[in-house]
């Protein structure tokens, strides 16, 4: 290339060269001291300049997934759970995605080797992952008599087809109640007023990095015992495909669980006669990590008094199976409309080593945690669920079978 003096740069650079060979020569040597420069890494860290958005200019952002999402399975009809990935090379659990908690744990390597829960579930060891970085905050959770300890970590969470660089609770010592459960831990997906930890939720972090295109997900849940497949969750909306007609939607009453208000629950007992629980209207919560439908003892009891079901171990009623289909309706009353489940919705019924045993879907609750009520898998079976963070509403419709 030729500048507009005609010299081409080459040119230039030779006579820059021979001027200073010159110098050297019939001149004393000079000599200039050098100081090493910082990276431009270091310096944007030293001025607080964001890399990532920086970087941001010269690579392209990805589009947002209108909609993505994760399969769900189940554990006799009774756990529905989901496989995400952390580190590098990629570590596989299988979780919860609970809408009633904020924090994401999962089993330590570093737990003890007598914590029996702990040693028979897959467990995250960060000395196999070059992209984990350490942080330690104690992390302590009272589960009643029990409690989940550990301490945070940060390291590459992959759900669906998404990643993030998500910070979350390695588990040294698991509670005993977990014993039984096939997913090794839990991601929580309510409100980040609800964190124990105070680290920033994964749906949370998914939207702030503008993977998903709205704050918004649902739960459409697969009740065929034929199946081992569960459903999905559905990250940045909805899926039409799993429902029919349109949502009804329900404010959120306090932005910490999902909770709303509930008008009431009817037992239809005949055609002209209705026994009503709630009865001036309650708060519930939508929670995706239990099957069950709680409420508070007295009216559970009476409810499964109704529906021919015989007190058990845990707090479990057990009900004939072959009576299901003579069970009466309860509706659930949500912003004047009836949700109306069958005994086939409110009966689990589930087979192990060959025995078929069916539990009714509602248990006691006594709890002191701002709600009455909780609505579990049971419900979202029958209604597709909606969590919209944008309106900070919940939206029921019903599922297709």
């Amino acid at each position: 290339m030729v500048s507009n003096t005609g010299i081409t740069m080459v040119s230039l650079k030779t006579v820059l060269y021979g001027l200073l060979v010159v110098i050297a020569t019939d001149c004393q040597i000079i000599s200039v001291p050098l100081t090493r420069g910082k990276s431009p890494r270091h310096l944007m860290l030293e001025l607080d300049t964001d890399i990532d958005q920086l970087m941001m200019i010269r690579k392209p952002k990805p589009k947002p997934r209108s909609n993505d999402s994760v399969a769900l399975f189940k554990y006799l009809d009774n756990e529905f759970y989901g496989e995400i990935s952390i580190g590098h090379p990629a570590q596989k659990f299988s979780v919860v995605f609970d809408t009633a908690w904020s924090d994401t744990w999962v089993p330590s390597k570093k737990c003890s080797f007598f914590n029996v829960p702990c040693q028979i579930h897959y467990k995250y060891n960060s000395k196999k992952s070059s992209t984990y970085i350490q942080n330690g905050t104690v992390f302590n959770i009272s589960l009643g008599s029990d409690q989940l300890l550990g301490f945070l970590s940060t390291d590459v969470f992959h759900i669906a087809h998404l990643t993030i660089n998500q910070t979350f609770a390695e588990i040294v010592s698991v509670p005993y109640l977990f014993i039984m459960a096939k997913a090794d831990g839990v991601v929580g997906f309510s409100y980040s007023s609800l964190s124990a930890d105070g680290a920033t939720p994964v749906f949370y972090n998914l939207f702030r990095k503008g993977l998903i295109e709205k704050p918004v997900f649902s739960f459409y849940v697969n009740r065929d015992i034929t199946t081992s497949r569960g459903g999905s969750l559905f990250l940045g909306g909805s899926d039409p495909k799993h429902y029919n007609g349109s949502f009804t939607y329900l404010s959120v009453s306090r932005k910490l669980y999902w909770q709303f208000h509930m008008d009431r629950v009817d037992l239809i007992v005949s055609v002209h006669k209705a026994l009503s629980f709630c009865a001036k209207g309650c708060e519930t919560i939508i929670d995706t990590g239990t099957s069950t439908i709680a409420g508070p003892p007295k009216e559970i009891q009476k409810i499964n008094e109704l529906i021919m079901a015989d007190s058990m171990i845990f707090g479990r009623y057990k009900v004939p199976c072959n009576q299901v289909h003579k069970l009466p309706e309860i509706n659930f009353i949500l912003s004047g409309k009836n949700f109306t489940m069958e005994g086939r919705d409110y009966v689990q019924q589930m087979t192990q080593f060959g025995i078929t045993v069916c539990l009714s879907a509602f248990i006691a609750y006594s709890g002191s945690s701002g709600y009455e009520w909780s609505l579990g898998v049971s419900f979202i079976a029958k209604y597709y669920t909606e969590f919209d963070m944008v309106n900070n509403r919940i939206g029921f419709a019903k599922s297709n079978e």
